[in-house]
């Protein structure tokens, strides 16, 4: 293949890394920042799409803001319609970009000045590498180098190659094959400006015209949202419908964008008088992306209840039994209550077994299960997802329980809706726990290391027994049998958990360890004992009234 070819090739995947780089770089040093500043500027669709607009701006990735977003609709911080107004001010924000690139990629060749920058950098993530911030803002510099290196190696690139290949042929083809295109090369690459940036060098090399470009970029306005809807993978019904809207309003962007196309390229060539066809591009793409806010700004809210209602519903909850309204028959409430702790208590015993991938039948809740809890229950596959429904689910146990006691005059009534609560909040602390371990567990399965994977054996063995000898206490009835189970249970869990520390120990006495893996295996073990605790009395503080359970966690808390 032609040398030339290759530094296209070598050009784009540079540019790739170049955004690659700047995104973890400023990801990690104003995360915090501007996600406070999203959460709080999204209380209405115009503070959000100017939030969207501003953000992306100042972050220059499109990307960044669309997964912060993202997380935000998931977890109910941020209003669908918030939601999708950002993405709609993203989509804005991004051509400042592409304003950039086409301004100094172009207009002036700036590509060499940042060789020296690059030492710099290379040299200050050598000396400095142990300062986070430091490395961080060396990342950053790396990858801005590189998106203009890049861009001079497509520029360069695509002249020479243009001088040695006749481009006329494939000028003839309509230009919604070039949509097309658009939307591949975005979807294969994942970057929208990237794609911007070989379209721009293709028109300053005059490999296509004007026009053709035009449509390229058009595409890629579709191809931006697979990004969205592969971050979104999962059962999650708020993240489905955000990354629907993001398709759907991208999807409606592109096909009136190309039905304009020929007026709006007059507008800017003719009316607006702008002869520099780099700078006419990114005018183009600013343009549709602005006037698509526009015209969808005033739909949002019923764009945002369709989706709700197609996805789940409106306000579906995550509870089983419980209701927003509480039932008028005497006790009834507190029945429904009880089921419903019984179930919060399962689902977390079945979470915590999935996250070290063992199915409900390895611990026994296939047979505790009832069919509509198990129905409810596979609804949910992506562990983020499930966990996200816990908290949820934890939340309108707390809500009905407010509302239950205010009715509540048998005081022993309250004191057993008291203990169920307990209960949830221990299950509660014990999801937590393997939540938090999440990559630690991961970073053992998939490590080439032998001795580090064979810990996670011992852990998945423990837990397992662990989960299962839970799973049975669920089923005794006996008050003295139960009381038995749960000491032996506390008694054993923390003699798994001084076995292992003491393997840890003798670990790094021999230096088969690095030190930041004993520091891991540490403290996974802590949480994983701080969560079997908390799920043991969790069935304790539902199965047992106060004056049992309440003396045997006092006693356990003292001599553990």
């Amino acid at each position: 293949m032609d040398s030339r070819i290759w530094m296209i090739a070598g050009g784009v995947g540079l540019f790739l890394a170049g955004m690659q780089f700047m995104e973890g770089a400023i990801s990690h040093l104003a995360s915090r920042n501007f996600k406070l500043l999203l959460r709080r500027n999204t209380a209405t669709n115009a503070r959000a799409t100017l939030s969207g607009v501003l953000v992306t701006a100042i972050l220059q990735s499109s990307s960044i803001v669309s997964f912060i977003t993202l997380a935000f609709a998931g977890s109910g911080i941020i209003k669908l319609q918030n939601a999708i107004a950002v993405i709609l001010g993203a989509n804005i924000g991004t051509t400042i970009s592409n304003w950039i690139i086409a301004t100094l990629g172009f207009s002036y060749n700036i590509d060499i000045l940042w060789y020296p920058i690059i030492g710099l950098a290379g040299l200050g993530l050598v000396v400095f590498g142990e300062h986070g911030k430091t490395r961080q803002i060396c990342h950053f510099l790396l990858g801005l180098s590189f998106l203009f290196i890049a861009l001079g190696w497509m520029k360069q690139g695509m002249l020479d190659t243009v001088q040695r290949f006749d481009f006329a042929a494939f000028n003839s083809y309509p230009p919604f094959v070039f949509v097309i295109i658009g939307f591949v090369i975005t979807f294969l690459i994942q970057s929208s400006t990237a794609t911007v940036a070989i379209t721009l060098s293709a028109l300053y090399s005059k490999a296509i015209p004007f026009d053709l470009a035009v449509a390229i970029v058009i595409g890629s306005e579709l191809g931006t949202s697979v990004k969205v809807v592969i971050a979104a993978a999962g059962n999650s019904p708020e993240k489905k419908r955000m990354a629907t809207g993001s398709i759907l309003l991208n999807l409606l962007t592109m096909i009136i964008a190309f039905a304009f196309m020929y007026p709006l390229i007059h507008f800017l060539t003719v009316s607006l008088g702008i002869s520099d066809q780099m700078k006419g591009l990114v005018f183009f793409q600013m343009i549709i992306n602005i006037a698509a806010t526009l015209l969808f700004f005033p739909f949002l809210n019923p764009i945002s209840r369709k989706l709700m209602q197609y996805f789940g519903g409106n306000g579906k909850r995550s509870t089983l039994y419980i209701d927003e309204k509480l039932p008028t028959v005497p006790g009834l409430a507190q029945e429904i209550f009880r089921l419903e702790v019984f179930y919060f208590i399962k689902r977390v015993l079945a979470y915590n077994a999935a996250e070290f991938r063992l199915s409900p039948s390895e611990i026994g809740l296939d047979g505790v299960f009832t069919e509509k809890e198990w129905k409810k229950e596979t609804e949910h596959d992506h562990l983020p997802d499930r966990y996200s429904e816990i908290k949820k689910a934890q939340g309108e146990i707390i809500e009905y329980y407010v509302r239950m006691q205010k009715r509540m005059t048998n005081p022993e009534d309250l004191s057993q809706s008291g203990q169920y609560m307990k209960a949830v909040q221990e299950a509660m602390h014990a999801a937590k726990a393997f939540k938090d371990i999440h990559h630690n567990k991961d970073e053992l399965l998939q490590s080439g290391n032998d001795l580090k994977y064979g810990q996670f054996e011992v852990l998945s063995n423990a837990l397992r027994q662990n989960l299962r000898m839970m799973t049975s206490m669920l089923n005794l009835t006996e008050t003295d049998a139960i009381l038995t189970m749960v000491k032996d249970m506390l008694d054993d869990i923390y003699k798994d958990y001084q076995a292992l520390l003491d393997s840890i120990y003798l670990e790094a006495d021999r230096d088969l360890l690095p030190e930041k893996d004993i520091s891991t295996l540490q403290n996974m073990n802590r949480e994983l004992y701080s969560a079997h605790k908390a799920m043991i009395f969790s069935i304790c503080d539902f199965m047992l009234d106060s004056r049992s359970a309440e003396p045997l966690k006092n006693q356990s808390n003292m001599t553990n």
